[in-house]
């Protein structure tokens, strides 16, 4: 498997439960409809990692959790706020969660941990947590003040694309970083 398919898998199953709710959200544009399949893909999730005996992450975690009790909020108060306000708390707990040193190492290929400082990727780790805590900032506003239509479009351009960007901006840095790293001792051991 390559380093960027190992890097994806797991983020991706991390959070497959609020992908699936804003995917659902931009094809269906039923808030209602998106968040049930939402909650029952996110506790099967759950219950698949649990059936198989594999650990589940922390994010897994706060995504199962966020998808849980604000979806049911909305779906019982049939208000779509509680899953505007959903987001914006995820961002938060999620971004609160990367504050967590090194956070990112469970994502990186051996050979990139093996290579890089703790300070270094305390750097590349750091870079995540502002950008949820933006999302969130963001995600309040616009729900909150512009509208229903307006939260869908945001919702289903910018959370979804900046992960991408910073992720690509990220792999091609830490990539570009550790050979450099990799050649320099090349070179010092020729020499």
């Amino acid at each position: 498997m390559s380093n960027l398919a190992q890097a994806l898998k797991p983020l991706i199953l991390d959070l497959l439960s609020s992908i699936f709710f804003a995917a659902l959200l931009f094809i269906t544009g039923n808030v209602y409809v998106a968040t049930g399949i939402g909650i029952a893909i996110g506790i099967g999730q759950i219950v698949i990692l649990k059936l198989m005996k594999r650990p589940i992450a922390l994010m897994q975690w706060v995504s199962i959790a966020l998808v849980v009790v604000f979806g049911t909020l909305t779906i019982y108060f049939h208000d779509p706020r509680f899953v505007m306000v959903k987001f914006t708390i995820g961002h938060l707990a999620i971004g609160a969660a990367m504050l967590q040193p090194n956070w990112m190492s469970r994502y990186l290929p051996k050979i990139v941990t093996d290579n890089l400082s703790t300070r270094e990727l305390t750097f590349y780790s750091g870079m995540w947590p502002v950008m949820m805590f933006g999302l969130a900032a963001a995600n309040l506003y616009i729900g909150w003040y512009m509208g229903e239509e307006a939260w869908k479009w945001f919702l289903a351009t910018v959370p979804g694309s900046a992960p991408w960007v910073l992720f690509a901006i990220q792999y091609l840095a830490i990539r570009l970083h550790v050979r450099s790293i990799i050649r320099r001792r090349a070179a010092a051991q020729a020499a």
